[in-house]
């Protein structure tokens, strides 16, 4: 009979030189892992130059069939267009705005172009047309000021005004001399000076500056965010060239130059630098010979989200409009400004590139708003970019690198858009773009409520656990016969509670998003998967034991996270219990939640495998078993193509070192706990590195690190993570108390306290936990669950301290692992336990058995009446 003691001192030889390998393995298995966008941009192929009219009224755009990624200089992206660029910004515009009878020139661009959804989301819930527009200029995410009325914090549905720009030469010079002032007395800046202005200057433009530019930028001081203010104009002015403007032989008369027309105070905002200098403002942007245009046209607006008068941009909305009629209006100030481009552009001049961007939202409600591109590089389907590997995604942020690699000028961030062709119809592309929006916008209203259900269950299984199992209740009349059955009922109940947040996972196999009511058919989504899940724990053979089913349901969701995982997180996308797009905090890879339902379900499982195996006499495979799903789980989470989940792999891979410790028999301490720390962190520093070693745009959230580390910049970024995980606690407390009550739950509710010898069992700690019934000592006597168990906390506790948000990885793992143990508790409903306390310090009895009432005692001198035996069975 092997001991029971987990804490052994010797090692064999052997499995310390496996273990001193697994290091040296996983960075040479996960760090080069090329990036789907890598892949692709490899693979994209060029189209042909065919060209065809989009309308009358948008005849401006052609469709030309070339892909737009920077890895060959024949792609699309990597062109130089000869033509302009006119980018169109309708703040609150959305892909289901487009109608083939109200709005035919948005219509009529959509079909000749790409298109896709596009975050806008900056710094707050909602993102005000001023932000929207400072973070396309910037290509960083920016809030523009100034701050909100105190009276009004709690408003979603107030925006500061968009100042327009004065052009006034005082107010000019005014502006200058300050920059020139702070020149000098301070560091060098990139902001505009007037030689830089002289050089840069268009025909039909003039320089403006915005008044108190300093208040805009004010809610950007502390944000955590670098914001490079006018990083677009500034990089086309310093690094972009010139472009003929006619296909015939160009003259020095014929020349696009390298600069950005700015028209309307949105545009303003884009292009202004950090001093709120605009190079190049005009009140008709199409007529400049400038090669980039910007052009606000004014907010779609809605009843609850009221600005300050602007005349001509129709930034105030009265109380009570007619969306589709604003809409309606939108377009056809679109085709005015299409036709005066036509109507500027010199005979035989190059194809315009158009985009039509909503940039910003319109109301409280936060929603992916839409973005069209047509013209030369853009056929007709979807795009997206490599930050977020979505066919259809875009965010704000990618559009001003992808504009810069357009025009072949290398861009922070490296991002450019790949284009996905398509065959289909537009109302058909038209109906899958708005089939997504309304699943991210569904399960962006419904996240709070789906949470709420959890947390509640979660309360609502924690006084079930403390009233039913309390030997008050149990203790009374009938008590004694009722308790199997109460066990029993706990773990049914547990079991099904363990379903919960996997089945929003599944959730995302249904089409729920194209029913009438979409929050009805998500629900059903959710309770079938939950379903699907139970029964599948149910099914023979592993479904005739409480372990067998536990077992079955954790090795299904672990290799359900891992296939979605592997083939493009399609079920973390969009997911009650992933990550929402609406929100833009990942877009791709393992999310927080995901990562703890991951790590919950791979230790418990390999907690209950490893204890069949050692049973069942496969030695050999106590330790292979683990090391090899272990490397693989970290493989998956960790690889930059698949997972790219930071602190979810350190976690991952601290728990697996700590689980193969404790199988080989290592003595855990805790210098080797830090040492196993360390260890997890320096292999995912080396893949970081090797990430970083890649081009920016094919990086992932790995290499992005450790790009931050060598700038600089990862203090910063750590702290805007620790004051995140304070802001989730402060407006979800109920999220943030489910961690402590685990804890309560396992060390009273179920005893877990009594199975460690030096608690006296007449001390106040011992009587309190002895109140409750628990039945998870005997789960512990099996040393193996125990190692699962301590794995899989080990695992949280990592990610606790270094995942972003970390307070939702035990969180949302107590949901889980909790009822995981309840329902393996259940096994023991019929055993009998008596327990007899005697005086203080003295030594503990237990006696279990499972059929009988009594058992004869064991002969004497054997294996079973030794000190060491009867400690054991304590």
């Amino acid at each position: 009979m092997p001991p029971t003691s987990f804490l052994p001192t010797r090692l064999p030889a052997y499995r310390l030189l496996v273990l001193g390998l697994v290091l040296g393995l996983l960075v040479l298995a996960l760090g080069p892992a090329q990036s789907p966008a890598t892949a692709a941009d490899e693979s994209a192929a060029t189209g042909s130059l065919a060209t065809s009219p989009a309308s009358t009224t948008a005849s401006a755009a052609t469709t030309i069939s070339a892909n737009t990624g920077p890895s060959s200089e024949d792609s699309g992206a990597s062109h130089d267009p000869a033509g302009k660029t006119i980018v169109y910004g309708i703040p609150g515009l959305t892909i289901s705005d487009i109608d083939r009878v109200r709005t035919p020139n948005l219509y009529a661009l959509f079909s000749s172009g790409s298109a896709a959804n596009l975050n806008v989301r900056t710094i707050g819930s909602a993102t005000c047309p001023g932000s929207g527009w400072l973070s396309m200029g910037a290509g960083a995410r920016a809030q523009a000021g100034p701050p909100t009325d105190p009276e009004q914090e709690d408003s979603k549905a107030t925006c500061p005004p968009v100042s327009a720009p004065s052009t006034s030469d005082d107010a000019v010079q005014k502006t200058l001399g300050s920059a020139d002032d702070v020149a000098k007395t301070g560091p060098r800046t990139d902001a505009s000076s007037d030689e830089d202005l002289a050089q840069s200057y268009a025909d039909g433009t003039t320089t403006a500056t915005i008044d108190d530019f300093e208040s805009i930028k004010e809610p950007n001081i502390d944000s955590g965010y670098s914001v490079d203010y006018g990083m677009l104009a500034r990089l086309i002015r310093e690094q972009g060239k010139a472009a003929p403007s006619e296909t015939g032989p160009a003259t020095d008369e014929a020349q696009l130059k390298p600069c950005v027309a700015a028209e309307g105070p949105g545009a303003a905002y884009a292009a202004a630098d950090e001093n709120g200098i605009v190079a190049n403002y005009t009140d008709d942007a199409a007529a400049t010979d400038c090669r980039l245009d910007l052009v606000d046209l004014g907010s779609i607006g809605s009843s609850a989200w009221l600005y300050d008068p602007i005349p001509n941009y129709s930034y105030t909305v009265p109380a009570f409009f007619d969306r589709e009629e604003r809409v309606a209006e939108a377009d056809k100030r679109l085709g005015t400004k299409l036709a005066e481009a036509r109507d500027s552009a010199t005979p035989g001049s190059g194809e315009p590139t158009i985009i039509v961007a909503g940039l910003g939202d319109s109301s409280g409600l936060p929603q992916l708003r839409a973005f069209i591109a047509s013209g030369p590089g853009y056929e007709p389907g979807s795009l997206s970019s490599a930050s977020t590997r979505t066919p259809g995604l875009l965010q704000l942020t990618d559009i001003a690198p992808g504009i810069l690699d357009q025009f072949g000028i290398s861009s922070p961030s490296g991002i450019s858009f790949d284009s996905t062709p398509s065959d289909d119809e537009p109302q058909k592309r038209i109906d899958d773009l708005v089939s997504e929006s309304q699943k991210a916008t569904s399960i962006y209203q419904h996240l709070s409520t789906f949470s709420l259900l959890l947390d509640t269950t979660f309360y609502l299984l924690f006084i079930l656990c403390g009233l039913l199992l309390s030997r008050c209740f149990l203790g009374r009349r009938g008590g004694a016969t009722i308790a199997p059955t109460v066990h029993r009922f706990l773990g049914w109940v547990s079991l099904a509670v363990a379903t919960l947040p996997m089945s929003a996972f599944l959730a995302g196999l249904f089409p729920w998003a194209r029913l009438p009511h979409p929050g009805f058919g998500l629900s059903v989504s959710v309770a079938v998967s939950a379903a699907l899940l139970f029964g599948a724990s149910l099914l023979p053979p592993w479904g005739r034991t409480w372990r067998g089913r536990v077992a079955a349901l954790s090795l299904l969701s672990f290799l359900i996270l891992s296939a979605d995982l592997i083939t493009g997180s399609h079920l973390q996308g969009n997911s009650l219990l992933g990550y929402n797009p609406i929100v833009g905090g990942r877009y791709y890879g393992l999310g927080n939640q995901g990562a703890a339902i991951f790590i919950v379900s791979l230790f418990n499982f390999l907690g209950l495998a490893i204890s069949w195996l050692r049973a069942n006499g496969h030695r050999r495979m106590v330790f292979i078993l683990p090391l090899t799903l272990g490397l693989f789980a970290v493989l998956v989470s960790g690889n930059p193509s698949w997972g790219a989940k930071f602190g979810g792999t350190i976690a991952t891979l601290a728990g697996l070192l700590v689980l193969l410790a404790l199988v080989s028999r290592i003595r855990l301490s805790v210098f080797r706990l830090a040492l196993i720390g360390l260890a997890s962190l320096a292999v995912l520093l080396g893949i970081a590195f090797l990430d970083w070693l890649r081009e920016p745009g094919a990086r992932s959230h790995f290499g992005n690190f450790f790009d931050q580390i060598v700038t600089g910049e990862a203090l910063q970024v750590v702290a805007r993570k620790l004051s995140a995980n304070l802001h989730i606690m402060q407006i979800n407390p109920a999220l943030a108390i489910v961690t402590p009550l685990a804890i309560i739950a396992i060390l009273f509710f179920l005893r877990y306290l009594l199975h460690f010898p030096n608690i006296a069992s007449t001390s106040r700690t011992g009587r309190l936990t002895n109140t409750w019934r628990g039945r998870l000592p005997q789960v512990f006597a099996d040393q193996d669950i125990h190692f699962g168990f301590l794995a899989a906390a080990t695992g949280m506790a990592v990610g606790l301290v270094i995942t972003d948000s970390g307070i939702a990885v035990p969180s949302t793992g107590a949901m889980v692992l909790l009822p995981y143990l309840l329902a393996l508790s259940a096994e023991h409903a019929d055993e009998k336990v008596t327990g007899r306390w005697p005086r203080r310090n003295s030594q503990r009895t237990i006696l279990t058995t499972a059929e009988t009432s009594a058992a004869e005692p064991p002969a004497a001198g054997s294996s079973e009446s030794s000190p060491e035996a009867r400690k054991d069975r304590t």
